[in-house]
């Protein structure tokens, strides 16, 4: 992991011995963008924009990406799309009413004309697969750069290991395994196979915690079901 992305405040965490899905106690709260939700029902928040490039992978659906994605956009970060399934974030787009002055599209490896800062970030999005997008190049401050996976292999050892923050949905067991090695949560290894399908495995610092995504009712009107298919 590079860089100092916190979870707010980075307590309850778990780094070794994860023996029961309900034994975990984790809090957070204060400012950030909120991922979901702790097993008290608390919110989950992570400092996602901040003066240095900050990478984060999410392992799963589209929705998945899509919901972080608004969530970001709700902080005033502007969203930029590289992807290959250009109809379904236009279908994202047209659902949630949002226009060119809050979403772009950008040709796969094309960097944002406008330059970020602290009172207008920036998402850029990467959702165009290993095979076309490779490792996207370091950012800069006040952008964070969402690399999306569907699924998640070999050649994903070099993003999983790079990224700041990762965001993992339930996995297959040779997901899972991969992950977990790469990683350092061996232990945890067995439950990305199991978790709900709106909880999601949040690694940030060497550090695992569970947070069940917990769409609001709006949300979930915009978005549907966003569990990994």
């Amino acid at each position: 992991m590079t860089g100092p992305l916190s979870i707010i405040p980075p307590t309850g965490l778990h780094t070794a011995g994860l023996e029961a899905l309900g034994d975990v106690r984790l809090r957070a709260g204060g400012d950030g963008m909120v991922v979901g939700r702790n097993r008290q029902g608390g919110p989950v928040a992570v400092r996602l924009f901040r003066p240095e490039p900050t990478r984060l992978l999410v392992v799963g659906g589209l929705r998945c990406a899509q919901l972080l994605a608004l969530r970001a956009m709700a902080l005033g970060a502007h969203l930029f799309i590289q992807t290959a399934r250009e109809p379904d974030w236009h279908g994202f787009l047209h659902q949630c009413g949002l226009g060119r002055e809050s979403a772009s599209f950008l040709p796969p490896g094309a960097q944002p004309p406008p330059p970020p800062s602290p009172a207008h970030p920036q998402l850029l999005t990467v959702d165009v697969g290993p095979a076309m997008g490779g490792t996207p190049e370091v950012g800069v401050p006040w952008r964070t750069t969402m690399v999306v996976r569907n699924d998640v292999g070999s050649w994903d050892l070099d993003p999983l290991v790079r990224s700041d923050l990762v965001v993992l949905q339930r996995l297959t067991a040779a997901e899972a395994a991969l992950v977990a090695s790469a990683l350092g949560f061996t232990e945890a290894q067995s439950w990305l196979t199991r978790i709900h399908p709106e909880m999601v495995g949040l690694v940030s610092q060497g550090r695992l915690q569970w947070v069940m995504l917990h769409p609001t009712s709006m949300e979930s009107a915009l978005l549907g079901p966003v569990g990994r298919s």
